[in-house]
């Protein structure tokens, strides 16, 4: 049987980053976006180690890690592995010093992820890992014929990705593993680019610091693993002045910041999906959704829940209803059933 580990980060890119290097190397990942599913997953699931995100919303790693230790669930001795920023080795000590058996520095290395396993595993599950030996260019995971065959008749995206000169995509698909974990963490990237502004935009405006210098520093780590040197930087550089309460840097040089980091909406733009043409919702349909949603928010069936959510994505919304399943999605995410039924009831 597979270890069983559990990566807690609000970043889905970083998730994903972590993901591919643990199937490498013959684990099972599992992931957490927050501090509170981690808890929650925790209570109900065993895993054999856990990687927490140091700085996360909410609940940060050390205080995930409090709760863990605190409550009862079934990895009372899991090893919790912390996560932090490889620009200060002060946070793996201050993460040690609150309980962490270890640490790991971001971006994640293959070889210290390998040994964080061999280190805190059972002797029968170290024995299950593929040895690091065995991973060579040759045994990563290829793209499939028929990519190579479609991207025949139009540029590939590596070829298109050439003329980006903004990325350094060796860099990144050393970091991923293999071109294909490195494309998957681009378009994942790409694909949050909105969100994720908007996210360090409204803390920069509403002027919660904390909030702002956590997502400028997942940015960081974002920006880190597809190869975007500069955004990196600036980025880097901006989380040191939130840290540090240096609001002249702050105020000087987060709009070119986000102006950087919105502009590869247009430079990664081969990366959009194709829309296919859905069918239009049935009124029926959606009245039913929405009465469904607040009837499952009771009970907190968070698997009947999703299945509704992922049915409305068959069809074409009206706009409206397209921007409050995206609400409900979102609340669903976090496991705020109230706030599930306050979106559900007022389409009702």
């Amino acid at each position: 049987m597979s270890a069983r580990v559990l990566i807690v980060d609000d970043s889905k890119l970083d998730r994903v980053f972590i993901k591919k290097l643990l199937e490498y190397i013959g684990a099972t990942a599992i992931e957490a976006a927050s501090g509170r599913d981690c808890f929650r997953m925790c209570r109900n699931e065993k895993f054999d180690i856990i990687l927490i995100d140091y700085l996360m919303p909410e609940l940060d790693g050390i205080e995930t890690l409090k709760q863990l230790i605190g409550s009862e669930t079934k990895n009372a001795d899991t090893p919790l592995v912390a996560m932090i920023s490889s620009d200060d080795v002060a946070d793996g000590r201050a993460c040690i010093k609150a309980g962490f058996v270890n640490y790991l520095e971001k971006p994640i290395d293959f070889k210290q992820l390998m040994a964080i396993l061999i280190m805190y595993l059972p002797d029968t599950m170290r024995k299950e890992l593929k040895l690091l030996s065995a991973f060579s260019p040759n045994s990563m995971p290829k793209r499939s014929r028929k990519k190579d065959i479609d991207n025949q008749k139009n540029l590939s995206p590596r070829d298109h990705l050439k003329n980006v000169i903004e990325i350094n995509m060796e860099q990144g698909i050393s970091l991923c593993g293999s071109e294909e974990g490195y494309f998957t963490a681009l378009g994942i990237f790409y694909n949050s680019i909105d969100v994720k502004a908007d996210e360090i935009e409204n803390y920069y405006i509403n002027g919660d610091w904390k909030n702002y210098t956590i997502k400028v520093h997942a940015l960081k780590s974002s920006a880190n693993i597809i190869g975007a040197l500069k955004l990196y930087e600036d980025a880097k550089a901006l989380e040191a002045a939130g840290n540090s309460n240096d609001m002249d840097m702050i105020y000087g040089k987060t709009k070119f910041l986000l102006e950087d980091y919105r502009s590869f909406k247009d430079k990664l733009s081969f990366l959009a999906e194709k829309k296919e043409k859905k069918p239009p919702a049935p009124d029926n349909e959606v009245a039913d959704a929405y009465r469904s949603l607040v009837e499952i928010s009771e009970i907190m069936d968070f698997d009947m829940a999703d299945m509704i959510i992922k049915a409305m994505k068959e069809y074409e919304l009206k706009e409206e209803d397209r921007i409050a399943f995206k609400e409900i999605e979102d609340k669903l995410t976090n496991l705020d059933w109230e706030g599930v039924t306050e979106i559900a009831q007022k389409h009702q």
